[in-house]
């Protein structure tokens, strides 16, 4: 045995353009990593490459938009698919949830129906929309959540 002190490993590299935008935003709000990254320190800038390398990967509007890699001269749909993702992973959507929001997922008529009853249910209910206009963060999301799913477009029910 040795007296030196052990060296944690690296985290693994995240293996999707997802992933590696949720850990590049997770280390951008790590004071201490920022501060090492901003000092030029080698690990911190080959994790960055690495990341943005992999986030690149997606190459697709909807990786872009959620890494939020916007080109010098991004389409409309980029520019909003990205302020939309923005704003869903703002209020504590998953990665997953704004990919399927971003792609339209269809949603199904039972989904439709629960969000619609939820909807009158809370919309009718004073408590909770004093709770929503004071600026609750789990009332706006739990109505975004609704909302998301009121605009889908429908799955078609096949036999």
């Amino acid at each position: 045995m040795t007296d030196q002190p052990l060296v944690p490993e690296p985290p693994a590299l995240p293996s999707t353009p997802a992933e590696a935008a949720t850990r590049l935003d997770q280390l951008k709000s790590d004071p201490k990593w920022t501060a090492s990254f901003l000092s030029g320190s080698p690990t911190q800038l080959q994790e960055f490459r690495d990341l943005h390398e992999t986030i690149a990967k997606g190459n697709d509007d909807i990786s872009a938009a959620m890494a939020g890699i916007i080109p010098e001269m991004p389409s409309s749909d980029l520019k909003t698919m990205a302020g939309t993702a923005a704003m869903l992973k703002d209020v504590g959507f998953t990665p997953l949830s704004i990919k399927e929001t971003l792609e339209g997922r269809p949603a199904s008529q039972a989904e439709v129906d629960m969000a619609t009853k939820w909807k009158a249910d809370h919309m009718s209910n004073s408590e909770w929309v004093k709770r929503l206009m004071s600026g609750d963060v789990e009332a706006k999301r739990h109505l975004l959540v609704a909302n998301v799913i009121l605009s889908s477009p429908l799955k078609s029910e096949k036999a």
